[in-house]
């Protein structure tokens, strides 16, 4: 059996593919937070994220190696519930980015690459939080409160919005329950 022509495969990020995403000319669009992600991946700020904080990276290739995007997990040490909890831990993705070539794409919904990354992120989360505490099983992520696409994306995925948890830089904070 064949895999399916808009199969994404998640391929473990190494430095070495940092010269083959600037070759490629990678890019996430032209929008803020688009540049601010490809930067992350193009620049020091991934490698030291995985090396200091045990961030785990990833590349998303179909099956002739070309990057569709990337996506980033870790945990983070957030006062939860937000704003004035007690410190907990929790599965965090500090960074995702889409090749802006590849946004809403393939055209069936059933494989849009987006949605593929998303699914990899949560499930991954999910293995992350399984002995966790059950209040702490959250996936969080920020959002730019100007980039709308992305957050009905991610509503769309299951995550909520946390009324009066902005932070300082303006970002938006979302949860996703990742238990049973």
């Amino acid at each position: 059996m064949t895999a399916h022509p808009h199969q994404l495969y998640a391929v473990p990020f190494t430095e070495a593919d940092q010269a083959r995403l600037g070759l490629a000319g990678f890019s996430c669009g032209d929008e803020p937070w688009a540049r601010a992600a490809a930067e992350w991946i193009l620049g020091p700020d991934v490698l030291d994220s995985v090396t200091r904080r045990g961030t785990i990276v990833w590349l998303f290739e179909l099956a002739d190696r070309t990057v569709v995007g990337f996506a980033s997990l870790g945990k983070t040490r957030w006062k939860w519930p937000l704003p004035n909890g007690t410190y907990s831990n929790l599965a965090y993705i500090p960074m995702v980015g889409l090749a802006a070539a590849f946004r809403g794409q393939p055209s069936d919904p059933d494989w849009r690459y987006a949605d593929q990354i998303m699914g990899h992120l949560i499930d991954q989360a999910a293995q992350l939080a399984a002995g966790w505490p059950d209040d702490q099983k959250w996936l969080v992520l920020v959002v730019a409160p100007q980039n709308l696409r992305a957050i009905q994306f991610y509503q769309r995925c299951g995550f909520e919005l946390i009324p009066n948890a902005g932070r300082k830089d303006g970002q938006h904070v979302m949860k996703v329950w990742l238990g049973e």
